[in-house]
């Protein structure tokens, strides 16, 4: 039986999406959205072969303006390689777009929220809350310092784009406010049709035995989104976010600084673009802040699938994607695994973490009104790991040479460009950032 599922003139795949049903579809429907998401994956190389051909036009001085600057614009940030500034601060280089964005979840959670929410879901002082959630950024800036041992990430940073902390730190397993989305549907599939298996790191095809333990368990789940309703870099995400969070009557607008999981950017997905580590680009990653926002299954700006799991299915989309390389490469930092688990749970932290935390995630001042009453508040203030401690010295990671060699050999010698989709759109002012951001980060141009 052929499917009948077909996006509507909006993207939509349903009538009613406001209803916030679960729609139960077939293997027939799974086989129709991936056939969809090749259509997409088309549409998004013939917007990448035209921006191409009309910067080689300019290159070459031949071009013929066809459409007003505004159109050509929209079509450059559509494509791959094009520096986008974020509200929140940071500068990202893009990857494709595809029109859809999707979630997949290999059982029925019944509240899916991010990490971080559900951590503080039973916690109501919220002084409390906000020591915990200092406590997960404290854990996120030393991840960033772990990382910035990698040969890569210091120099992405000084030659390409902004380190996304937050979202690397959540692709990676850290407590955060932040929802994985991604615009491509094999992605989504995979994740709702393979089990991750966290002694490894690694996913393998589900068994009839996993399929069978509960009522929950026998069926996987999609939750999807048209990208112009949501996507901050679509007219619909970003007018819906400047409508919810940018108050025009505030006279110092323009200086307002919007922090990532605060709350200022809830409710828009933002693309992760490219990143040193290849995990968030290879699963074509949004992360969807969600600090003050209900689960998915409330939110009707998602349609809410769901299907019959299959140990065929399941081996099937396994294969389809490299046994998972395709979503879950081989990126060498799995050499790390060790330290980075040590930091999910570490309790002893630095004063440059905490100044970091308190200037870059958007801390209640009214709560914590210096870093001092927050220093004082956290020492001492004792979680299940412990309590907390904040040293002046940094924390040395004693890495074997050989480990971080390893770890080393999966970037050094690499390419960039070409990781980028071999072209990158970068405006004069960003040049100029980056230039400053080498001289920071080596002392000179590299």
């Amino acid at each position: 039986m052929s499917s009948k599922l077909i996006y509507n003139k909006d993207g939509w795949l349903f009538e009613n999406p406001q209803e916030n049903i679960v729609h139960d579809i077939t293997i027939d429907d799974i086989n129709q959205l991936l056939n969809y998401a090749e259509q997409d994956e088309m549409w998004a190389i013939a917007v990448k072969n035209e921006v191409a051909n009309r910067d080689k036009a300019i290159h070459d001085g031949t071009y013929t303006k066809k459409t007003d600057w505004l159109v050509e614009e929209l079509q450059i940030t559509k494509t791959e390689g094009t520096v986008i500034h974020m509200p929140y601060g940071l500068r990202i280089i893009t990857f494709p777009s595809k029109r859809q964005l999707f979630r997949g979840e290999i059982q029925n959670y019944h509240q899916s929220m991010p990490s971080l929410n559900r951590v503080l879901k039973g916690c109501v002082n919220e002084k409390d809350k906000e020591l915990i959630r200092v406590i997960a950024h404290l854990r996120k800036w030393q991840f960033g310092n772990l990382i910035w041992n990698i040969n890569v990430v210091p120099y992405w940073e000084a030659k390409l784009s902004d380190v996304n902390l937050d979202a690397l730190a959540q692709h990676y397993g850290f407590a955060t406010h932040l929802m994985d989305l991604t615009n491509d549907f094999q992605a989504a599939l995979f994740f709702a049709t393979c089990k991750y298996v966290p002694e490894t790191d690694s996913y393998r095809p589900l068994t009839q035995e996993d399929i069978d333990q509960s009522e929950d368990t026998k069926y996987g789940y999609i939750f999807h989104a048209p990208d112009w309703i949501i996507d901050f870099m679509n007219g619909g995400g970003f007018m819906k976010w400047e409508r919810e969070h940018y108050n025009h009557s505030d006279p110092d607008i323009q200086k307002k600084r919007f922090y990532l999981q605060s709350g200022d950017m809830d409710g828009v997905a933002l693309q992760i673009g490219y990143q040193p580590l290849l995990r968030c680009a290879q699963q074509s990653g949004y992360i969807y802040p969600m600090r003050n926002e209900p689960p998915l299954q409330e939110n009707w700006h998602f349609e809410k699938m769901r299907f019959k799991q299959s140990v065929v299915v399941s081996q099937q989309v396994f294969e389809m994607m490299g046994g998972g390389k395709k979503v879950f490469p081989n990126e060498g930092v799995n050499e790390l695994r060790d330290y980075i688990e040590q930091i999910k749970h570490s309790v002893v932290f630095t004063k440059d973490e905490l100044e970091a935390v308190y200037d870059c995630d958007g801390i209640d001042k009214t709560i914590f009104p210096t870093i001092s009453d927050l220093e004082k508040a956290l020492v001492g203030y004792t979680i299940s790991d412990g309590a907390i401690e904040i040293q002046d010295e940094p924390i040395v990671y004693q890495i074997p040479t050989e480990r971080i060699d390893t770890v080393n050999s999966h970037y050094d010698g690499k390419d960039l460009l070409e990781a980028i989709g071999g072209m990158i759109h970068q405006k004069y002012p960003d040049q100029e950032y980056r230039k400053q951001r080498c001289m920071d980060i080596y002392g000179k141009l590299v």
